[in-house]
């Protein structure tokens, strides 16, 4: 298989990317490729006191001061294995240059002998595990990004060496595994080495501390579900991991040879949150959550963070939006009339309000202002909002009403538009129209009048480099009211007060200022990041066909947004 796709082939994966991501039964997800694990490897690497750089192993330096293996390293590298099993690694020491000495032969009569390594691959098999952090222990960025520790469980995931082993070669012609050219007995020699260094990798520090590295990269839960509200980014409760393949055609889902070199193989955190259970079955392959490029002007995806349409879309952002079907109801509060002075007068009062009470909310009739999804068609969600509120007095002989007709309209488009954003339109209008009839002169009596409030608004998802996802507000209009009158000869400014009053609740209603009233729903940010701190930030968000966040997301510490290409 080749390493790189085409454009017909990129073109498609990202098609596949919105329309058959499948979250399964979890809550979030978080996938990152094998290129972006082998890129923090490398970015540890450089560390000039990092101990990824050599191999220098002298297990008895008294005793056998000939028996060692002293090697230059490039930046180690891990292919993910994929499977029903929990996920294992192979772990590669890539060694560009180092010096192998051993004993020939046995006893008294053993000789030293030396042989130079040329560029070779030490790969061993290991497993990953999380492992827990004490509070003390949890890195300053960490810390930092959480704000408050003391309501989080921090884990780090280790590439875990308690029973590595190295993958021999077999016959010589396994590249998968590890390839280097010595003779037999300092083979031999290597393989008795090498088990003594991963003696030396499971080992922890004095203070029982893992060492750095092999720490991949840092993992959150919140220890108490009920202490958060519902955002964007809110903490797991439960935390799980497995690999996936990359995936070209039906077959590569179950083949044991990934393609693309397994660069764009996945490692996929599945976490549950506000205390739900984690199934127990993993996540099923889909489509590709990652994306490699077909050239050096096309993008590259190298992480995912995804939540689920119950959790993000149903769960945050439609209920936050119902703020705007809450504060732009009308209430009609009085619509009367009465006969005084033996009916030779009439009294009436006719008054409302916009924006739904406390004491509104209190009426069953006004709880449920929640959108309502009418269809989904073409890509894009539709989401309605109706109600209608009058009161009417007709008893006798006159009569007087208002009504009050709101109708709010919300579209969410799947995946992407030209301009790369996802962009969310909000628009509505809330009508009052008022009658009064309360004389005999007959149709000259008689008044109507409508008062109308239009608004429109865009709402953009997007991310800044602090990793938050921001949705930004775009309004081309403050909301627009637009009046109309028909008017009684007998009365002509009967209607006068009454509209001043309708307009003036508009005018200075929550709903009034849109722009601040949309900014203020939002707020959080994502914060997934890696150890020694090269952290990842949202790039783009949109929905895919199940209605399912996609945080695509890049590296802040690398310009293009790109991360470097792992050593093969």
């Amino acid at each position: 298989m080749t390493e790189a796709i085409d454009q017909e082939t990129y073109r498609r994966l990202a098609a596949e990317r919105i329309t058959n991501t499948s979250i399964g039964a979890f809550d979030q997800l978080t996938i990152i490729s094998q290129r972006a694990i082998n890129s923090q490897l490398k970015h540890m690497w450089k560390d000039p006191n990092s101990a990824l750089r050599t191999l220098n192993i002298k297990p008895y330096p008294e005793d056998a001061p000939e028996y060692y293996l002293n090697a230059i390293c490039d930046a180690p590298t891990v292919k993910l294995s994929v499977g029903p099993n929990k996920p294992t690694v192979v772990f590669c020491f890539n060694i560009t240059s180092g010096t192998l000495g051993y004993y020939q032969g046995i006893g008294p009569r053993a000789k030293p002998m030396t042989e130079e390594i040329g560029p070779s691959r030490l790969a061993l098999r290991a497993n990953m595990a999380f492992d827990q952090l004490a509070k003390s222990d949890v890195p300053q960025n960490i810390k930092d990004a959480l704000i408050n520790v003391d309501d989080y469980s921090v884990q780090q995931l280790l590439f875990d060496f308690t029973s590595a082993d190295l993958n021999q070669k077999i016959n010589g012609i396994d590249s998968n595994e590890s390839e280097f050219h010595l003779s037999r007995e300092a083979e031999s020699a290597l393989y008795q080495l090498v088990a003594t260094h991963i003696g030396f990798l499971r080992a922890k520090g004095p203070d029982s501390k893992p060492a750095d590295r092999i720490i991949l990269n840092y993992a959150v839960t919140t220890k108490n579900s009920k202490a958060f509200t519902a955002a964007p980014t809110c903490a797991p409760t439960s935390l799980n991991y497995q690999n996936l393949p990359f995936v070209l055609k039906e077959s590569d889902k179950t083949s044991p040879n990934p393609v693309l070199g397994g660069n764009n193989s996945m490692l996929v955190y599945l976490q549950m949150t506000e205390g739900r259970m984690m199934p127990n079955a993993l996540l099923a392959p889909s489509a590709n959550w990652v994306m490699p490029p077909f050239d050096e002007t096309s993008e590259q995806y190298d992480a995912v963070v995804c939540l689920s349409k119950a959790s993000f879309l149903d769960g945050f952002l439609l209920p936050r939006l119902a703020n705007f079907n809450r504060e732009s109801t009308w209430v009609v509060d009085e619509a009367w009339w009465k006969a005084v002075n033996l009916g030779f007068k009439n009294e009436y009062k006719i008054s409302g309000h916009v924006g739904l009470t406390a004491k509104d909310l209190q009426d069953p009739f006004f709880q449920d202002y929640q959108w309502k999804m009418t269809s989904f068609q073409n890509g894009i969600r539709k989401y309605e909002y109706h109600k209608t509120h009058r009161k009417d007095d007709n008893h006798g002989l006159w009569r007087v009403w208002q009504e009050g007709r709101t109708s709010n309209y919300l579209t969410i488009p799947e995946g992407l538009d030209s301009s790369s954003k996802c962009v969310m339109k909000l628009n509505g209008t809330t009508t009052v129209e008022t009658y009064l009839h309360l004389d005999g002169i007959g149709e000259i009596g008689k008044t109507k009048s409508l008062v109308t409030c239009t608004w429109n608004a865009s709402l953009i998802l997007d991310g800044v480099d602090d990793g938050a996802l921001k949705i930004t507000v775009d309004i081309p209009k403050e909301p627009i009211v637009r009046t109309v009158l028909d008017p009684s000869f007998a009365y002509p400014h009967i209607m006068d007060n009454i509209m001043d009053r309708i307009r003036g609740g508009f005018k200075y209603s929550d709903f009034a200022n849109l722009k601040g009233s949309l900014e203020k729903l939002f707020s959080g940010s994502w914060a997934f990041v890696f150890a020694q701190g090269q952290d990842f930030f949202i790039d783009r968000a949109c929905f895919n066909r199940e209605g399912d966040l996609l945080c695509q997301m890049k590296y802040k510490s690398v310009g293009s947004g790109n991360p470097a290409q792992p050593s093969e």
